[in-house]
């Protein structure tokens, strides 16, 4: 244990001497919520709801997807480019104790980014969930353990930085505008909304939003399928095929 928060104390100053995390992490997120705020239609139209309020659970997802799906990935390929993998190889550090530690590093940004779009929500614009805020927090802490369980396999597999650069900005650029983060699904076309609903993070949201709304989850059994399926594979992978160089 001691060896882990070791790891993890060094691994922390590393992460948060960046601007990335700060930038992409946190401030873009609530800048967003800031606007959101401001343009969005405060009237019910999706069961109830007004586009303003179904926003919130799609924009706490922005620093999800920003540290999980690009800053481990990145931050392991850089590690590995540089030879600090091959080192610690060689020492008591699991795979596995590498990997949570940087995903407890990277989850501590997200949840910053999740405190400060709910407090922009609630304290400007007087945002109120209509639904149970526990349960809508055992669904966000799923929605990130199947995001980072991506960004895990991302990076335990990639060979190098640029492959790592590639694959992961693919994945954060095509979830970020096609999953209903930034652009809402439901002002989509219905084709986009088809492309869209291929993506992990789009089904993540609705289950999000369907919870925040207060709407009965006994539909989202597909979504939570999709999910549960990107955390088995995505750990598993990210375990069976971890490279050390």
């Amino acid at each position: 244990m001691n060896l882990f928060w070791t790891l993890l104390k060094i691994e922390g100053k590393l992460v948060w001497r960046g601007l990335d995390i700060l930038i992409f992490g946190i401030l873009f997120p609530i800048v967003l919520a800031i606007v959101f705020g401001y343009v969005m239609s405060k009237d019910g139209s999706v069961h109830g709801a007004s586009m303003f309020e179904i926003s919130y659970s799609a924009v706490i997802t922005i620093g999800v997807l920003a540290t999980g799906v690009m800053g481990v990935p990145l931050t392991l390929a850089d590690y590995r480019h540089r030879g600090i993998l091959k080192r610690f190889q060689v020492t008591p550090v699991s795979p596995l104790q590498l990997l949570f530690a940087q995903v407890a590093i990277q989850l501590s940004s997200a949840i910053v980014s999740f405190i400060g779009v709910t407090a922009a929500y609630h304290f400007l614009f007087d945002y109120r969930m209509r639904g149970s805020w526990a349960v809508f927090l055992l669904a966000y802490a799923f929605v990130v353990f199947a995001m980072y369980s991506i960004g895990l396999f991302i990076g335990s597999v990639v060979p190098d930085q640029k492959a790592a650069n590639l694959w992961s900005s693919v994945a954060y650029f095509t979830m970020l505008l096609f999953s209903g983060a930034t652009i809402p699904y439901e002002i989509m076309p219905r084709f986009v909304q088809a492309f869209m609903d291929i993506l992990p993070l789009s089904h993540g949201i609705h289950i999000l939003k369907q919870v925040s709304i207060g709407e009965p989850a006994d539909h989202l059994f597909f979504s939570a399928t999709v999910l549960i399926l990107c955390v088995v594979l995505g750990l598993g992978g990210a375990v069976k095929f971890f490279k050390w160089r």
